[in-house]
């Protein structure tokens, strides 16, 4: 197909740009329609003119002279101009000239409006200023974070060493007064005594639970995996919860497979699940009601666990915050039974370590209920999903430590035994400066064992060295030495480094405890103590010294 003269007139009579043809004088000899739109003037009406009052330079770029005289001089031009309009806005132009072949009299320009174009440019460049501001104070925001994330785990670590150390005083003498006075005191005073001991171990249970949080927010919590059956778990929570649903005549209904598959995960942490889900539903029934409890198996790879109570329910707003740390339902005051029997209390920590330790072993768990509605009960369900076989790889380094080890109650007469295997008095060195977990200690310890007491680091130092004890009990919290620089002394040392050395503290955070035994000790137990637990662990590690010392 052939284009003849007059479509290409029509062509550039028609686009969408504004094309001008100018002599060297600068005069207007040819412009399209398009101009007369841009100049918003009739295009005949700047036939013969200059363009000096039309166009004006942009953002103190050149004038309009210095760029017509470089484009008369043959140079190539392309520049930013603004073009004035009268009374309507102006626009930004780029401007570009180029010689024609044939008319060496004549130059061309093209003018393209870019004013939209520079306007979405501006626009971006702005959102980009807004961005990177928004940016670097999310950087901010997060460094604040981190430090908050930080400096509230080292208050949770004081904390709970300055919250178990006294707890250890209650909870060591009220236990040696029932243990060993029952008999010399009034009844009443010895009740008291007792509900001492209980509110020792519900404060003691805070703590932990506090701690736990700690560790599933920073995923540092730390599992000690093993073979069980989770049915005969549940039974055994169940069980241990009996006290509590017969004052109230609630029942659990047990439906569970008879032969179900072994689940391999952490039986402390699984028994802490069963006991606070059970707990919550038993918390939030009404008297005489029943509680099911669902176990079982979906497609040969995971448990399905399901607890549905028939209680107020779970409204929907606050379904999705109930997993979440220190949240407590707010709408237990519609519940039919006593407000006093059904009010629970609590600290709203119970769901959010449930839905953490579910989540560590590779599962997850979702409640669901129809909501709270007036004058009946629709209850709530809550359902867990756990892998049969495990999905995550075991971080189980510290079960190879002691202090993992199942209690072992010890018999006195099993003591006796073991102290006859003993061939030289057992001695024992507590480096500790809390006064009152030392005199606990003495009265558990002194009817057994030659007690030496040092207060501070530097003098349980010298008396390692002086008095070569059995074994060596330090708290790692220690005016001058701490109990890690100590314990790596001992071991570096030839006269003590088979000294047995557990260290003996209320601070209970995973990497506190992990420094205990990259020290080198050998065990770590958690105040507040039993004595029974505490005279198990010492014979445990003078018989692994004895047992090391005949295999030499």
């Amino acid at each position: 197909m052939q284009i003849d003269d007059h479509l290409f007139a029509l062509l550039f009579e028609d686009t969408p740009v504004c094309i001008m043809i100018l002599n060297v004088d600068g005069e207007v000899k040819f412009i399209n329609k398009f101009g007369g739109y841009l100049f918003s003037c009739p295009k005949e009406q700047l036939i013969g003119k200059t363009l000096e009052s039309y166009i004006n330079s942009y953002n103190f770029g050149p004038s309009w002279d210095d760029l017509w005289q470089n484009m008369v001089k043959g140079r190539m031009q392309e520049a930013r101009v603004e073009v004035g309009r009268g009374n309507n806005d102006d626009v930004i132009c780029l401007v570009s000239s180029f010689n024609i072949e044939n008319c060496p009299d004549c130059i061309a320009l093209v003018f393209r409006d870019i004013t939209q174009e520079l306007k979405a440019s501006e626009q971006i460049e702005k959102k980009n200023v807004e961005m990177a501001k928004m940016n670097t104070e999310l950087i901010r925001s997060n460094a604040e974070l981190k430090k908050v994330s930080e400096l509230k785990s080292n208050f949770l670590s004081i904390a709970s060493h300055e919250l178990k150390t006294p707890l250890t005083s209650i909870k060591g003498y009220s236990d040696i007064i029932i243990d060993n006075f029952r008999d010399k005191l009034d009844s009443g005073i010895f009740r008291m005594i007792e509900s001492i001991n209980r509110a020792a171990d519900r404060l003691h249970k805070v703590v932990n639970n506090i701690l736990d949080v700690t560790r599933i927010e920073q995923k540092r919590l730390r599992l000690r995996p093993e073979t069980f059956n989770l049915a005969v778990m549940a039974n055994d929570c169940i069980e241990e919860l009996s006290q509590f649903t017969l004052k109230r005549g609630i029942t659990f209904k047990c439906h569970m497979e008879s032969n179900p598959p072994s689940f391999y995960g952490d039986k402390m942490r699984m028994h802490q699940v069963f006991t606070n889900l059970f707990s919550n539903a038993i918390k939030y029934s009404p008297d005489g009601s029943p509680i099911d409890v669902y176990i079982t198996t979906e497609s040969e790879n995971r448990f399905h666990i399901v607890i549905k109570d028939h209680g107020i329910g779970v409204d929907k707003a606050e379904q999705k915050n109930i997993f979440d740390p220190f949240y407590e339902v707010g709408s237990t005051n519609r519940h039919s039974t006593d407000y006093t029997k059904f009010m629970g209390g609590g600290t709203g920590l119970g769901l959010s370590i449930v839905k953490g330790i579910i989540e560590r072993h590779g599962g997850r768990i979702w409640v669901e209920s129809e909501g709270i509605k007036e004058n009946s009960f629709p209850g709530s369900e809550f359902h867990v999903l756990l892998p049969i076989h495990s999905e995550i790889s075991w971080d189980d380094d510290e079960t190879k430590s002691l202090y993992f080890e199942d209690p072992r109650i010890i018999d006195p007469s099993e003591l006796e035994e073991e102290q006859e295997l003993m061939d030289e008095e057992v001695s024992i060195l507590l480096i500790d400066s809390d006064r009152e977990a030392v005199e606990i200690a003495r009265m558990v310890l002194e009817s057994a064992f030659d007690i030496h007491v040092a207060e501070s680091g530097e003098l349980g130092l010298l008396y390692a060295f002086e008095k070569r004890p059995s074994i060596i009990l330090m708290d790692s919290y220690l005016p001058g030495l701490d109990g890690y620089r100590i314990c790596r002394i001992l071991r570096s040392q030839e006269e003590t480094r088979n000294i047995p050395i557990a260290f003996f503290s209320a601070g209970t955070q995973n990497d506190e405890i992990q420094k205990c035994f990259a020290s080198g000790a050998d065990d770590f137990i958690v105040k507040p103590f039993s004595g029974r637990e505490l005279v198990d662990k010492i014979w445990r590690l003078l018989m692994k010294k004895k047992e090391e010392e005949t295999f030499k």
